[in-house]
């Protein structure tokens, strides 16, 4: 069965989040014994790490766990943040999945691991009909753009990649990599026709060949044709080369050419008051190791002295994903820290390097644990269990795993529904 996961709220120890998507996620901080090597970086600037102070922080990563939420290897207490959806509107906890690419500003602890969420902002990168799938070649085309899929993307309500038809809706949270392909992180079929689809469509990216005749704008994002008029609402000012997310009326105007309903410029800037940022992503616009380039599409440049994980600067190119760490200088993050991702989608050695990870109170569900096979709830996500492939530690078994504090790994695997999650390890959280 697939994991089925509906959150209520962000609680916190004992209490569990409950979900109805299935969860499960890309890019976690994989806890692998790597390579930590130094070396210089081109461009001035500071090179402080992140981590040692508290305040003014700004990340962008994926879910890739809860106990508070974890993105970028970092777990923040969620309980007083407000959440806002890719409308900017007011949303809650019940709404964020394993999987979605984020926002985050709030306070990283000097611990560098822990951190308290001040807002969270989630959004897809695109939501539409798919136009192409290639099995072969790991890629569906939605709207005329090309969805990579790793071994760590998860799908929901859909079986995976070879399950998907031409003419489903789905929705894509991903990494844009410097091609203008993206990086699926997550992918919910959201519809097996347009017809069946109530909702609207949506894209996020760069404009291009503007003709301003407002209220009838029409330009370009990607290969589809945006076409305003006076019902659409538009925030900031439209010009080529700015970022835009649009919301778009399903029905087709003319071949790949839609009515927005809503535009908003949203260039991918680092707000007054962040001095501290980990920005996560595939690198774009890299050229060489002294010059500033993008991750995410946010501005970076290496700092004086850089730290690298599994990896050196000579591996540092286009379409490389990475998280980078720093302090944000004029605008600019100037990174002191590069980790390397790590996608794979395996335990390693002991299990405690898979990409998914859940703290908190186990639930033995659905019949009581005791077998050599069964499933926990923690934080409401459900994860299975197989003693003869997870590793059980700090004298945790099954027979006493039910209401133990817990810190379960876990990898992704495919299920008839969606993706479903597999603990390598389970321990005490201490």
């Amino acid at each position: 069965m697939p994991t089925k996961l509906h959150p209520v709220s962000s609680q916190r120890d004992d209490t569990t989040r409950s979900w109805w998507t299935p969860a499960a996620s890309l890019l976690a901080a994989v806890l692998v014994t790597t390579l930590v090597a130094c070396g210089g970086g081109g461009g001035g600037g500071s090179s402080a790490g992140v981590g040692t102070g508290g305040t003014g922080s700004f990340a962008v990563g994926t879910i890739s766990g809860f106990g508070s939420i974890i993105v970028n290897g970092v777990r923040y207490d969620d309980s007083s943040a407000s959440i806002v959806d890719d409308d900017d509107s007011s949303s809650s906890s019940s709404s964020l999945a394993i999987g979605q690419v984020v926002e985050i500003r709030g306070s990283v602890n000097s611990d560098g691991v822990t951190g308290k969420a001040s807002s969270i902002a989630y959004y897809a990168a695109l939501k539409g009909p798919v136009t192409a799938v290639n099995v072969g070649a790991g890629t569906v085309t939605v709207f005329g753009q090309v969805v990579n899929v790793t071994a760590t993307t998860l799908f929901t309500e859909v079986s995976g990649l070879a399950a998907l038809a031409v003419g489903n809706v789905v929705e894509v949270y991903g990494l844009p990599a410097a091609g203008g392909a993206i990086t699926a992180t997550r992918i919910e079929r959201e519809a097996t026709s347009i017809a069946a689809f109530s909702g609207d469509f949506r894209i996020r990216g760069l404009v291009s060949g503007l003709v301003a005749t407002s209220p009838g704008q029409r330009f370009s994002v990607g290969s589809v044709t945006v076409q305003t008029d006076n019902a659409t609402q538009i925030e900031g000012t439209v010009a080529n080369g700015v970022f835009v997310r649009v919301r778009l009326d399903k029905t087709a105007i003319a071949a790949d050419t839609y009515t927005a309903k809503r535009v908003k410029v949203k260039n991918r800037v680092y707000e007054s008051g962040v001095n501290k940022a980990e920005v996560q992503g595939l690198i774009s616009e890299y050229t060489l190791p002294s010059a500033e380039f993008k991750v995410n599409g946010y501005a970076v440049r290496l700092g004086t002295s850089v730290t690298y994980e599994r990896g050196a600067v000579g591996n540092l190119a286009n379409d490389v994903r990475i998280e980078a760490k720093g302090v944000v200088t004029n605008g600019v993050l100037v990174i002191s820290k590069v980790e390397f991702d790590d996608e794979s989608n395996a335990g390693g050695s002991d299990g405690s390097s898979a990409p998914f990870e859940f703290r908190g109170v186990a639930t033995c569900s659905p019949t009581p644990c005791g077998s050599p096979t069964g499933s926990i709830l923690v934080r409401g996500v459900t994860v299975q269990y197989n003693t003869a492939t997870t590793r059980f530690d700090d004298g945790v078994t099954t027979a006493n795993l039910n209401g133990a504090r817990v810190e379960v790994k876990a990898i992704a695997q495919s299920g008839s529904g969606g993706t479903t999650l597999l603990a390598t390890r389970i321990e005490l959280d201490n």
